[in-house]
């Protein structure tokens, strides 16, 4: 059995926290945050990391050797899936952390209202963490189509530090 390294166990704990049953991602009123993340951005996150994660060697590294032609492929379409999602958040002219049926938190979630009012004090830096991860995933895509193992090695791993600072800024504070 692998263990995750540190930083992929924080991630996965993370969007585990964040599952629910989604709604819908966007609508006319405004860009649903929340719904997206779980509805698009964790499936693609977690479909790169089951590859990634599966040709970690012997001693922690990633070996581009034992990623098979399916498994680039899928870090791929994932990667372009994320980047997709990114560039609509980071666009996106009205950002709403959830939809009005996805806003339940459990008792050590920060609120789903504490997320909007956190957002709404600094919409360009949230913007700016979706759009740099929208460039991260862009890289990835890239890499991976050019079987780039080194290169996709350090972004599939990088991942989490990406969407950590957003997460720590805007969805882990407590309730002030």
């Amino acid at each position: 059995m692998k263990l995750l390294p540190p930083a992929l166990a924080f991630a996965a704990i993370a969007v585990a926290a964040c599952a629910t049953t989604p709604t819908v991602a966007a609508n006319d009123g405004g860009y649903f945050v929340r719904d997206a993340m779980q509805q698009r951005v964790n499936p693609a996150v977690s479909a790169i990391w089951e590859v990634s994660n599966g040709a970690i060697d012997n001693d922690g590294n990633f070996d581009p050797s034992l990623v098979d032609e399916a498994g680039w492929e899928a870090i791929e379409v994932q990667a372009a899936a994320m980047e997709a999602v990114m560039r609509e958040m980071a666009t996106a002219p009205v950002l709403l952390a959830a939809s009005p049926g996805n806003m339940a938190t459990e008792e050590y979630e920060v609120s789903m209202a504490r997320v909007q009012d956190l957002i709404d004090a600094d919409p360009a830096a949230f913007r700016a963490f979706a759009s740099a991860s929208a460039e991260q995933a862009a890289r990835l895509r890239v890499a991976a189509a050019a079987r780039d193992g080194v290169m996709a090695g350090e972004l599939a791993g990088g991942a989490d530090a990406a969407c950590q600072g957003c997460h720590l800024q805007f969805w882990a504070h407590s309730e002030g």
